[in-house]
């Protein structure tokens, strides 16, 4: 039995979503809410708090949807209280006193673990935690597109317009049926007053220069707002990155954009919000949130300017570039590894989509893009981590183990042709192999974080932190490429 469909037996319930509720909020209660009616449940969906929703997009969205969302100022008689995007108790929305309570939120964690509290701050949105419960939870979507079109939405405007998909399942949630594109369209439409207007205005006449990356602040706003300004300014000539940022929510909010192949946008972002927040994105577009709190306890003293600064001067002077054709190191010089044999994953490229196909392999390290052909695999490592291999490469290396099934990783990568968008899960293509005779790497310890450009791809780079692994096959060193420190001492041996 899932969570949700067991919290669908504890009687009447209330959903509550946090003050004055963002879209993300009200998509995922109102999910919720019709899941547990599709279960029997009585539900009631409520805000309340000292304010009311006045944004366009927001009541538009109410009435399109038909969302049955109510303000409230007495708690409403149930057996249960359920919270989303929101954590209970804290500090964004008015504690109601319950026999019973749940939660189901996607930001850091305020209150103890419980086995009725699911807090996933790695998702972009709760809209995706919600998504993904309803879906192991058999609720059938295309019967109720109001509730898909709402999550969509939900996850739309809290990554600033998909710009910041920080998790697989995010990018599966936007992906995972049609959407009604003429409503999508109305509601992005009606997100801007005339007040938010002199926002942008006032954010693009802040703009400072720090290297090669543009800072700019706006006034506290609507997190689409904030995405909208850092597209603007991203187009200036002399900024290769932008930064754009606001007071949001006891912190502050990122809007990060990239035009240059040595910074990714994504990357930056994780950047930035190390140890004091949460961030990402994709290559160009990305964002993440700021706390505060946590900035006072890594930098006390400082002001979330002046520390948003510092770390933007440090990530200029943070790395080393490593182009696969093009770069000085001595592997010869680095010690000498074997790989140990321990079962891993694989799967034949053309098994999955036809000779020729452009295809894209989502994975926890991002999409990764390549040709479906006969002489290209995909390995698939111990965490879900996903890397093409030839297959001679392949043949030379790995031994096939037939009847073993495929372990089990933290995320199973989704394979997509890029021309007509299908998608495919990559376990039901894939097999058990294990490394073969004495496989060796050269490897050494990064003394700083590296930026990789590999054989693969040209124009992404994988990057590692300090103690992760710089790598290269023995028989092959422009075969270069990073290792996770946790997955290299997992996977091999000092030779």
């Amino acid at each position: 039995m899932t969570l949700l469909s067991d919290l669908s037996g504890r009687g009447n319930m209330v959903i509550q979503c946090h003050d004055v509720p963002d879209a993300d909020a009200m998509a995922s209660g109102f999910a919720l809410m019709r899941y547990m009616e599709s279960r029997g449940a009585s539900v009631r969906l409520i805000y309340s708090g000292k304010g009311r929703i006045t944004k366009p997009n927001l009541i538009l969205m109410q009435s399109l949807l038909h969302i049955p969302l109510e303000y409230v100022e007495e708690m409403p008689r149930c057996d249960l209280l359920i919270t989303v995007d929101c954590q209970y108790g804290a500090g964004n929305v008015r504690k109601f006193e319950a026999g019973g309570v749940a939660v189901f939120d996607h930001h850091r964690p305020e209150i103890p673990e419980g086995p009725s509290v699911v807090i996933r701050p790695s998702l972009g949105s709760c809209s995706t935690l919600i998504w993904d419960l309803m879906r192991g939870g058999g609720f059938d979507f295309s019967a109720d597109p109001d509730v898909y079109n709402a999550l969509y939405y939900g996850l739309f405007t809290d990554t600033c317009g998909f710009s910041e998909l920080r998790h697989p399942l995010d990018r599966d949630l936007a992906e995972f049926m049609p959407v009604s594109w003429s409503l999508i369209k109305r509601l992005k439409n009606s997100t801007l007053s005339k007040e938010e207007l002199d926002v942008v205005a006032g954010t693009l006449s802040s703009s400072i220069l720090i290297g090669e990356i543009g800072l700019l602040k706006a006034a506290p706003c609507d997190p689409n707002i904030l995405g909208f300004s850092s597209d603007i300014a991203q187009q200036v000539e002399q900024f290769n990155s932008c930064v754009v940022y606001c007071g949001y929510a006891g912190g502050i909010k990122l809007s990060i954009r990239s035009s240059v192949r040595e910074i990714m946008a994504s990357e930056l972002a994780a950047f930035l919000t190390r140890d004091v927040g949460s961030g990402g994105g994709n290559i160009e577009k990305a964002g993440g949130y700021i706390s505060l709190e946590c900035v006072d306890k890594v930098a006390p003293g400082a002001s979330p300017d002046d520390f948003l600064r510092s770390r933007l001067e440090r990530y200029q002077d943070n790395f080393d570039l490593v182009y696969c054709d093009a770069h000085n190191l001595d592997f010869t010089a680095y010690g000498r590894y074997r790989k140990l044999r321990i079962p891993l994953g694989y799967a034949r490229t053309t098994d999955i989509f036809p000779e020729g196909s452009q295809i894209s392999i989502r994975t926890l390290e991002g999409d990764i893009d390549t040709l479906s052909s006969a002489d290209t695999f995909l390995m698939i490592g111990i965490s879900g981590e996903v890397y093409p291999i030839k297959r001679d490469r392949f043949d030379a290396s790995y031994e096939r183990m037939v009847g073993r099934d495929l372990p089990e990783t933290e995320y199973m990568p989704v394979v997509s042709e890029k021309i007509s968008g299908e998608k495919k899960a990559l376990r039901p293509y894939a097999g058990a192999c294990i490394p073969g005779g004495d496989r060796f790497v050269r490897a050494r310890e990064l003394a700083r974080a590296t930026k990789v450009f590999s054989n693969w791809d040209r124009d992404r780079y994988f990057y590692g932190a300090a103690g992760d692994y710089i790598a290269a096959s023995e028989s092959d060193l422009s075969d270069v490429y990073i290792i996770n420190r946790d997955i290299f001492f997992r996977t091999y041996a000092k030779a």
